[in-house]
This record gives C-alpha cells, structure tokens and sequence, in this order.
C-alpha cells in the first residue's frame, strides 16, 4: 500500500471533521474512518488475486476518501495491472473539497485509476430516481467491490429514503442497512462488500427483513470484532459498538467463516476460522470470536431446542414509564396503590417491594386496576433488567415476582407472562433458573454484542422444554449446578 497517499488522506480526514465541526458529528452522520481501521478494511476487502483487467470500486457515503484510498491501494498492490474504475457517492457538500483532493491524489499516485464523483444521495443513485444524474449513469454497471462506512441514523418508515428502498423491495429500520442492502444489489455476481457497522442488525428483531435479504443470494465470509468500542472512532466519540462484516453476492453459503478480533484499532489482531454453522444459527448471526464462544453455541444448539413460540408464556417490555406516569406514583401505600416494580427491586433472584433504599416512589395509584391496561393481574411473573450494569456478572439478571395483588412494571424491566398472566409456579422456577445460569450468559454474549436485554432480544434465543424446566426447579440447586443436574454437562 502507499503510505505516503493514506498518510495525507488521514491528514485530510483530520481537516474534515474539523470543516463540519465534531460538536455537529451527531448531525451530520459523518464518522469517517481512521487509517488504521479503513487499512484493516481493504485487506478484509481484497484478499485474493485479481484477475480480471478492470475492477469498478464502488463508495458510498464517501465521506473524505480514506476508505477508497486504501481499497484502491489495496488493489493495485495485488493487480498493477488491472484498470481501476472508481465510483464515490457523497451527498454531504463540506466534504467534498477533502474528497476530491483525495480522488485527484489517487489517481496521481495511481495512473491506472479513474473515477467518477457523484455529489448525491446514494439512494437515489442506487435506484430508479436518478433524474438529477448524468445519462450515462442511469443505468449502473455492476461493481466488483464496495467499501464503506455507512451513516447510522434511523429511518422512518415513510421517509422518501424508506419509499425509494420498498420500491426495490428492501425493507429497513437504519440507514446504514440501506446503504448496505442497496450496494449489495449493485455488486457483481460473486461481488465482495466491507463494511462497517453497528453490530445491532446481527440479531436484532427489526433487521430480521434486512438479514433475509441479504442472505438470500449473499453471505458473510468474514467477521472482525474490537475489544474497545471507545477507541475505534477515538477522536469522534463514536460509543456504538462496531463491526467489520465482509459479504459476498453469492447462492451458496461458505463452509468456514474468518473471524478476527483487535484490542482497539488495528493492533493485537487474532484470527481464527469457525463453520458456517457457528455464525448462522436460528436467523441470527453470531461472533464466535473464542473457542468459548464456539462452544457456548454448540452447547446451546445441543440443549436448548425450542423457540419462545413454542412454548406456552412469552415475554414484554414493562409497561409503565415512570417520567410520563408521575401523577400516577406515590412513595407510600393508599388503599388504591399497587406495587410499581423497578429493577432496583430486584434482589438475588426474587423481588423485594418495597424496598427501603430505594428511593423512587413504589406504589402506583389507579381507580380500577382490572381495566388499567398498565397492570398486570395476581400471579407469577418472571422479571428480567433491561438495562446490565457493568459491575453485575451477567448480562440477563433474571427474579421471580409473586403477588396477590396487581402490579406494574417498569419499563427498564421485562417480564415472561402467559397470555398477560402470571406463570405456573415450576415453570417460572425454572425459568429463572435457566435465564441465571452461565451457560445462557455465555450465549447472550455470543448473541448480543450490546448490554441492553430487550424483549426482542429474549424472544429470539433458544429455550428448554417446559419438562426441563420443571426439572430445573426442582432440583433445588443454584442456576449453574441445576442445569448441570438437569443437562448431564
């Protein structure tokens, strides 16, 4: 790679942030990538020799160039030879001046490259609407590879950039999944796509749409995790965790996929090889990132056969949100209150209301708590945070709560429920058991790259048969060595 073009596109990257303003990051959705990452990126990205004599890059969201630099590097190290045709979309107008040094600087370097700049959005690019483009890109020719890093922000449902991708028949919640599901249908057969992303639509509900999309003529071929979610975007406070998803245009899925993991950046990489079956399980992709990791998939894959759906209880969010609530909160008993549970109710696995230290009113008023669509009736109710505090050794902090009385719940709270009543007593027993144990924490984590624990999120891993779970209760022992009793391992 040159060093010399990627230290000045750094330099440039540098003085675009500084040309937007990092207070106004947020705002603009412009996170560019450092040089150690986008050079970590074009390596993911080119991996094999190139054989053909033109290869067409495409950039969306090119932000300063630091991604293309190094891909077209990347590149013409392993096929001098090759014609480069570089395509890069950028809508964001501050940037441009950055970019277009960039575009200049590499075909200085690079003699063999051209490019086309395209000051627009990358939506109407990639689809039907591209009336304000020249005519000769009205219709796209396929691209070898894409390397990006997409802008994160959510996308309403009916905003014109939503439209435009229902028109093509992709369905997302992000913009980032757009921009991902939209390059992919833009690369080649057996195209190739690095980008870098939030890890939220591995496995989150709302991306289940956008994960069948890309997997019904794609796959990922290569994973690549950091250990600090703070160092990666270091000098844009980018908090979110991140990962690098290397996919394929492609009918077949792969037998072994590459998953490597770095302390920060670009430094201490490991790297380790996993089957297909280990990323890929139930609609979800995991990070298998350690052989513990591996095993904790397997493990859960062996033992764990059913789905929520299967099962006779599900689970939901708390429904009272304590700020929009607060005339309906009171710190002490009146004969008209029942208990308003929080998280900080929860004790090792039960629920003690009210609790003194606590200092959140605990008692919710309401006329007629029957009709009261907040609360839930007498019963038992297995209550899991939502939110993991980062002292607390597990990710999901399962308690058993039992009242003769209707209750609320708060909405940092889940709750497992029987059609919106309480469960069977063995059943909520073992239940608790199951969701304490570490074998279902070493899984979530595998599962879930975030400390949230969302409903969804429950609703997605696998579960015992309700006769394991009545098993599990009663044995009468702590989580880990009940499942051990109850599973032989």
């Amino acid at each position: 790679m040159s060093t010399d073009l990627l230290a000045r596109t750094e330099r440039r990257r540098i003085e675009a942030l500084d040309s937007i303003g990092r207070e106004k990051l947020d705002q603009s959705e412009q996170f560019f990538t450092p040089v150690e990452v986008a050079i970590l990126m074009a390596n993911m990205l080119i991996t094999d020799k190139i054989t053909s004599n033109t290869v067409r890059l495409l950039d969306p969201g090119a932000g300063s160039g630091i991604l293309t630099a190094a891909a077209v590097s990347k590149i013409a190290e392993v096929a001098p030879d090759a014609r480069i045709e570089v395509v890069a979309v950028e809508k964001d107008t501050i940037v441009l001046p950055q970019l277009t040094e960039t575009l200049e600087d590499i075909v200085a370097t690079y003699p063999q490259v051209t490019y086309k700049l395209l000051s627009t959005d990358f939506f109407s690019f990639g689809t039907d609407q591209l009336s304000p483009l020249d005519e000769d890109y009205r219709t796209i020719e396929p691209f070898d590879f894409c390397i990006q890093n997409p802008p994160y922000a959510k996308l309403a449902a009916k905003s014109a950039e939503s439209l435009q991708l229902k028109a093509e028949g992709i369905s997302v919640p992000n913009l980032y999944a757009g921009f991902m599901a939209l390059a992919h249908t833009l690369l080649k057969p057996n195209g190739r796509m690095v980008s870098i992303t939030p890890r939220s639509w591995y496995n989150g509900a709302y991306f289940s749409k956008f994960r069948d999309f890309m997997l019904n003529d794609g796959c990922v071929s290569a994973i690549h995790t950091f250990d600090s979610r703070r160092e990666v975007f270091a000098d844009t406070n980018v908090l979110q965790e991140t990962i690098i998803t290397r996919t394929n245009k492609c009918n077949v899925f792969p037998k072994t996929v590459t998953v490597s993991v770095s302390r920060s950046q670009a430094h201490d990489i490991s790297s380790r090889t996993v089957p297909w079956s280990s990323i890929f399980v139930s609609g979800v992709l995991f990070v298998p990132a350690t052989d513990k990791d591996s095993e904790a998939v397997k493990w859960m894959n062996i033992n764990a056969g059913y789905s929520l759906t299967e099962l006779p209880f599900t689970v939901s969010t708390g429904r009272v949100v304590d700020f929009r609530s607060r005339d309906k909160l009171v710190p002490q008993y009146f004969e008209d209150a029942v208990p308003m549970i929080y998280p900080a109710n929860f004790t090792t696995a039960s629920v003690m209301h009210p609790r003194q230290v606590l200092k959140k009113p605990q008692w919710y008023l309401t006329s007629h708590a029957e009709k009261d669509k907040m609360l839930v009736p007498p019963g038992n109710y297995v209550l899991t945070k939502r939110f993991s505090a980062k002292e607390e050794r597990r990710r999901i902090t399962a308690a058993i709560y039992s009242s003769a009385s209707y209750a609320a719940f708060d909405n940092k709270t889940n709750f497992f429920h029987t059609g919106g009543h309480g469960l069977d007593p063995e059943i909520a027993q073992g239940l608790e058991l199951w969701l304490n144990s570490k074998r279902v924490d070493n899984f979530f984590r595998v599962f879930s790259g975030h400390t949230q624990v969302n409903a969804g999120d429950l609703k997605l891993i696998p579960y015992p048969s309700i006769s394991q779970l009545v098993a599990l209760a009663h044995t009468g022992l702590d989580p880990d060595l009940a499942v051990k009793e109850v599973f032989g391992n």
